[in-house]
């Protein structure tokens, strides 16, 4: 017998669930997790000799993992309402630039996380009108140079891994690498006589109240929009990668984890801290030789690591984070692994006492006082009851430059 249409239809329809039940839901989730995880790491169960334990325990975790999966896909949502909202604003940006600009999306069924969908709108809508108030030429400016009267931005998402990249992208006229520079000599960034490379310099846009216009207007010029994404993406556990053509264009690329809830890391040790790191971040793991330690590099003053026929800086986890161990951290490079982490700004050697274990862990924001920690994301609750710190790479890397 035929299914009627509406048993179809209520089979295979819709149902509105508030977003609080969803992440009451991922909470349960996590903290069963753990509970499974702690149950089975249990030191009442050493010495046991018990039968089919663990085809038990492995059987188990993959239904929780899966458990995981499933909740996270609750909560992802496509990215064409951020970018519907986005193109919107293609007329009122037109009105105020007396610019003609055209608005592009690909990949707009891309999912992300709905947390993460709420809070992009505002910094890709400073990122937007930067791209039409600064980077778009005037119709007779472009025609001038062989362009189309009409502007382009392109705004672009896709899933690579376990990351989302949003990007936006304009055809306009570039940054003016000459203004940057000078404005962030001026701002004591650089040196006076220092020419940073480009992806150093892009950097700086991102700073505190930084800007190169003459005037402000209701679009842009304040210095604060970039500094806006910048938080979030710190927030988000993502980073911005800018890049600039003069005379054909600026893309400023969004790399952000596709969920914040559950996180693949490797877990560290260094003395009596535990450290997580996402996996996706690590390039090498290795036990170096004493002689490829080098204790001053001839172009900075700062410790480097001979890899791969280059160097590459060395960052002491201890310099940041000592004051939270309880017990002294032993640094002799002959005892310790070398962790390299890969980042926008390059690669960076990490020395470790001991890389114990790969998990899915449980992530918790740093709140209060806690949150003005250097380089991490949070904290990760690991399955036998420890709290390890995640680290953030690239800001483990800005914050060693800055010493």
């Amino acid at each position: 017998m035929n299914q009627s249409r509406s048993e179809v239809a209520a089979e295979t329809g819709l149902m509105r669930v508030p977003s609080e039940r969803i992440s009451r839901l991922m909470d349960l989730v996590a903290e069963l997790s753990l509970s499974v995880a702690e149950t089975v790491r249990s030191p009442d169960l050493e010495g046991l000799e018990l039968s089919h334990f663990e085809t038990a325990v492995h059987r188990l975790m993959m239904i929780v993992h899966e458990v995981q999966d499933a909740a996270t896909d609750m909560r992802l949502v496509a990215i064409d309402d951020v970018f519907k909202r986005l193109r919107r604003m293609g007329r009122e940006l037109e009105r105020q630039t007396g610019k003609k600009i055209e608005i592009q999306t690909i990949g707009a069924e891309t999912q992300i996380d709905k947390l993460v969908a709420d809070r992009l709108y505002d910094p890709l809508l400073h990122v937007l009108r930067n791209a039409a108030d600064h980077g778009l030429e005037p119709p007779a400016d472009r025609e001038a140079a062989g362009k189309p009267a009409t502007g382009r931005i392109t705004l672009t998402a896709s899933q690579v891994g376990s990351e989302v990249r949003i990007t936006v992208e304009d055809d306009g006229r570039g940054l003016n690498r000459a203004r940057i520079l000078a404005k962030a000599r001026e701002r004591g960034f650089f040196a006076p006589d220092e020419e940073p490379e480009p992806a150093a310099l892009w950097k700086v846009i991102f700073k505190d109240g930084f800007s190169t216009a003459d005037t402000v207007s209701n679009l842009s010029g304040r210095g604060v929009g970039m500094d806006v994404l910048n938080t979030t993406m710190n927030q988000l556990r993502g980073r911005i990668v800018v890049d600039s053509s003069e005379g054909k264009g600026t893309r400023v690329a969004l790399h952000i984890p596709v969920s914040l809830a559950f996180l693949d890391c490797i877990i560290l040790r260094l003395g009596s801290q535990l450290f997580a790191v996402p996996i996706d971040v690590v390039s090498e793991i290795l036990r170096p030789e004493a002689q490829k330690l080098s204790g001053i590099s001839a172009q900075n003053g700062a410790e480097v690591y001979l890899w791969r026929g280059g160097s590459i800086p060395v960052c002491r986890l201890s310099d940041f984070f000592a004051g939270m161990s309880n017990g002294a951290v032993q640094e002799h490079a002959g005892d310790q692994i070398i962790v390299v982490f890969q980042t926008a700004g390059g690669p960076l050697a990490v020395p470790v006492d001991e890389i114990l274990d790969r998990q899915q862990v449980v992530m918790k924001p740093l709140t209060g006082r806690l949150s003005h920690v250097r380089a991490s994301y949070g904290c990760a609750l690991l399955g036998n009851g420890d709290v390890a710190l995640v680290l953030d790479c690239e800001r483990l890397l800005q914050a060693g430059g800055d010493r």
